[in-house]
């Protein structure tokens, strides 16, 4: 996005797209609960930081180069009228802010949804995208980094890799020997998602088809269902996308002087950590934490949202762990 935008000179062209589709889908709410525009008077919006920067017309081109800062991340408020939205003239949009260059609004209000400045023992919550953003903390300190994790976790940049739509695999089990992998909507396979592929390593280091050290035993790729296959490349990846995410989570648990034998709950957040398997992650080393102190927390930004649309008066919380949170350069 950001080389699109800046060195192809299109972010004025998909700051119209963002802000188009985003009417678009509020008329497609109006439609589906049988309200009235005029009824609207507050729009939320979170987001990571390019987007943040993109929808409110910032250049995001200093977030592609060191140190990666952007312009801004702070809260913007726009009417209908600046957006050109055919609304209320009343109606007002927030877009709330990040913390530092690549922690956005999204995974900020999940640790307030999921009440991380309240904890007294340390908390970890993990957006598992291509950025890979990290939170660890409790009420004292919160620390917060972005790691490089690439596009292995959503399906990009594996040989044949796609998101979780139909005929993906979605999950792989190791059973007796045998592998059984799941296709969504149970088609004919056409590719492997990310929570599928986490799961086919993980189902193949037990049946020591894959060595500890990614490596195949036998050849260069490994057929999971025909036509699918994984490639010694693709583990690459994925261990690029694990080693970059466990090793934030280390490196901001080491500064908060503690280990991770002492965080209490591992939360992980965004569409893909909704699907991961909790065994595989821990089995291919992306989190190094007990099953038992892992949970799935779902869309924690659409939570986070709504929490801000219908709580205003706890958004002084909000800005309460924004606030505290800390940005570590990674």
């Amino acid at each position: 996005r950001i080389d699109t935008a800046s060195r192809l000179k299109k972010q004025e062209e998909m700051q119209q797209l963002i802000r188009a589709q985003l009417f678009e889908m509020i008329m497609n709410l109006f439609q589906s609960s049988q309200t009235v525009k005029n009824d609207l008077k507050r729009v939320i919006i979170v987001g990571n930081a390019v987007m943040h920067n993109i929808f409110c017309g910032i250049d995001v081109a200093p977030m592609g180069f060191h140190p990666f800062e952007p312009i801004s991340n702070n809260l913007e408020i726009y009417s209908s009228e600046e957006l050109g939205w055919d609304l209320n003239k009343d109606v007002v949009l927030e877009f709330l802010p990040g913390v530092g260059s690549f922690i956005g609004s999204d995974i900020l209000v999940g640790a307030w949804v999921e009440n991380m400045s309240e904890s007294d023992e340390i908390c970890v919550l993990v957006d598992l995208g291509t950025n890979g953003e990290i939170m660890v903390g409790n009420r004292d300190k919160i620390l917060a980094a972005s790691t490089a994790a690439g596009p292995a976790f959503e399906g990009a940049g594996i040989s044949m890799g796609m998101r979780a739509a139909t005929g993906a695999i979605s999950t792989v089990l190791a059973k007796n020997g045998e592998i059984i992998p799941k296709v969504l909507g149970s088609e004919k396979p056409r590719g492997i998602c990310g929570s599928g592929l986490v799961d086919a390593v993980s189902a193949y280091l037990d049946m020591g088809s894959i060595k500890a050290d990614g490596r195949f035993l036998d050849g260069e790729s490994i057929m999971v269902l025909d036509p699918v296959e994984i490639t010694q490349k693709d583990i690459r990846e994925l261990q690029l996308a694990k080693g970059a995410i466990a090793t934030g989570i280390r490196l901001l648990l080491q500064e908060l002087n503690s280990k991770e034998e002492n965080v209490a709950e591992v939360y992980l957040s965004g569409a893909f950590g909704n699907y991961i398997s909790k065994r595989s992650s821990r089995r291919i080393g992306l989190l190094n934490f007990p099953q038992k102190k892992i949970t799935t927390a779902g869309n924690t930004a659409l939570l986070g949202a709504k929490k801000a649309l219908f709580n205003e008066e706890e958004l002084n919380n909000f800005y309460n762990i924004r606030s505290k949170t800390d940005h570590l350069d990674l």
